[in-house]
């Protein structure tokens, strides 16, 4: 017996390292006192809402919206749909604001001539047409001399593709430009078949006979 008397004071010296509490059963229990607080607070950040449609308030557009500068950049898509559209946008957007075309009007032909060899009948057809009713009669008194020459660059060079249906719509373009600006006739009228006799002279050869 005194021995075991003994053991029982010295663990009541000893102390009581975790003091257990009863827990009712259902009660949520409370987060320990060395608990990290893992909640994350966010607030949102309201930006002012501005549509495309605000941005363009006062420019000049057709009826997608597009301004002049977006559709004369769709005339070089890679698509050949989205390039006639673009050719009949600009023809839209000039016939509601005139005065684009001759604040922009060297800007617009050399965009335009890009198309006169286009690979696509559609688009090239578009663009005759724009140029008959649209461009060409709204710059019939302006420097023919700068407008003509940006032009015809590209009507000769299109008279050489290797798509005849190409060719024979550069002599349309040529004729278009000649019923507009007739004296055009007779500055450009040899160098088509100047470029031929160029070509006939490259293809001759030149034999020589061996002394007998």
């Amino acid at each position: 017996m005194a021995p075991s008397k003994a053991s029982s004071k010295k663990q009541q010296k000893r102390g009581i390292d975790f003091k257990k509490i009863k827990r009712k059963i259902g009660r949520k229990l409370p987060p320990p006192n060395n608990a990290t607080n893992t909640e994350i607070k966010s607030k949102a950040i309201i930006l002012p809402e501005q549509s495309v449609a605000t941005e363009k308030t006062g420019l000049a557009v057709n009826k997608k919206g597009l301004t002049l500068k977006e559709l004369l950049q769709q005339t070089s898509h890679h698509n050949a749909k989205v390039r006639k559209d673009a050719l009949l946008g600009i023809k839209d957007l000039l016939h509601t604001y005139p005065a684009e075309l001759s604040l922009h009007k060297y800007a617009v032909i050399e965009k335009l001539r890009e198309r006169i060899g286009d690979d696509d009948k559609l688009v090239r057809e578009t663009l005759y047409q724009l140029l008959k009713s649209v461009v060409f009669p709204a710059c019939k008194e302006d420097n023919q001399g700068i407008f003509i020459s940006l032009l015809m660059t590209y009507i000769f060079k299109a008279m050489t593709h290797l798509a005849i249906d190409v060719r024979l719509m550069a002599f349309k373009f040529f004729d278009l430009v000649v019923q507009h600006y007739p004296h055009s006739f007779f500055l450009y009228a040899e160098t088509p078949t100047k470029k031929k006799k160029k070509k006939k002279k490259k293809k001759r050869t030149i034999t020589f006979q061996p002394p007998p």
